[in-house]
């Protein structure tokens, strides 16, 4: 494998296939907040693919500062973290073989993510990823960096690995994610889909590559 390149994973959907435990978690969580069901179509129509904003407006009927914002969706993400814990939710088919290849052939990679601080903590701490990745080199949904479609984490991402961003090859599964990495320069982007299903990311700009998984991915010709 080429060295002189770098790596960028987005996380969640890409390296960990959790979308229908966000689903669920949004769905019970909206159940206690707006005392009212939420059917399979209701998930269906209103929050796979929204953002917190859209889901929590379309059910509460009001709309919301952004402050309340935070406050719901963080209250949201306890659930979800939960529920990834009791489940043992495990890392996508065929990544810790990927990641164990880069490891020993020395090729620099890190996370560019929009999952917050409490999220990624878990996600360290649970799988690992400290194996693979320096905490310090990872960038997530923190502060006031503009989250993806905007190139910020990808742009900031590039500059921890230290290449130009013709030499990264990275790895999302959105439709937000690969413009955000467009955006920011890269144009070796591989679409994992094995989550979101989303077979019409190998015709964004930018996109040379769809897997369903890590298991399809061949380390020497890579």
């Amino acid at each position: 494998m080429n060295k002189d390149i770098g790596i960028i994973f987005d996380f969640n959907g890409t390296c960990l296939f959790d979308g229908k435990y966000h689903d669920k978690a949004w769905k019970m969580y909206i159940e206690d907040l707006a005392m009212q069901p939420v059917s399979d179509e209701d998930v269906k129509n209103y929050i796979v693919g929204k953002t917190a904003k859209e889901i929590l407006e379309h059910f509460l009927g009001y709309e919301l500062t952004d402050n309340m914002i935070n406050q719901f969706s963080e209250e949201k993400e306890r659930i979800y973290r939960n529920l990834i814990v009791k489940d043992d939710l495990q890392l996508a088919p065929g990544l810790e073989s990927f990641l164990n290849y880069l490891l020993l052939a020395q090729v620099k990679r890190t996370i560019a993510s929009t999952a917050n601080l409490e999220n990624m903590n878990l996600y360290f701490e649970r799988f690992g990823l400290d194996r693979w990745f320096r905490w310090e080199d990872v960038v997530i949904g923190a502060g006031n960096i503009p989250l993806k479609p905007h190139p910020d984490l990808y742009i900031a991402a590039i500059e921890k690995l230290g290449f130009t961003a013709d030499k990264i090859v990275a790895f999302e599964d959105s439709e937000s994610g690969v413009k955000a990495a467009y955006s920011a320069g890269i144009h070796h982007i591989i679409a994992v889909t094995g989550d979101s299903k989303n077979s019409g990311l190998i015709t964004r700009p930018g996109v040379y590559a769809s897997i369903s998984n890590f298991t399809e991915l061949n380390p020497e010709t890579f």
